[in-house]
């Protein structure tokens, strides 16, 4: 991880309360890892739908720091 992170950006966490993927609709349980977007509350699953929204987070965080970086 090369960028700068704020408080609102998303990132992986455990889940203590069960919710349901924004992608595939699959019901997280507690306990269970997902990629959380604090701004909106979402979570997407471990599978796919989280591996996905991770990398294109990480995406454009790298792009925006290299942009204002170089």
């Amino acid at each position: 991880m090369r960028y700068d992170s704020y408080a609102g950006d998303p990132r992986w966490i455990t889940v203590r309360y069960s919710g349901e993927c924004r992608g595939c609709k699959r019901t997280i349980k507690r306990g269970e890892d997902a990629f959380y977007y604090p701004r909106t509350k979402s979570l997407y699953c471990k599978g796919a739908c989280g591996q996905a929204a991770s990398r294109d987070f990480e995406s454009c965080a790298e792009d925006e720091y290299s942009y204002g970086h170089s």
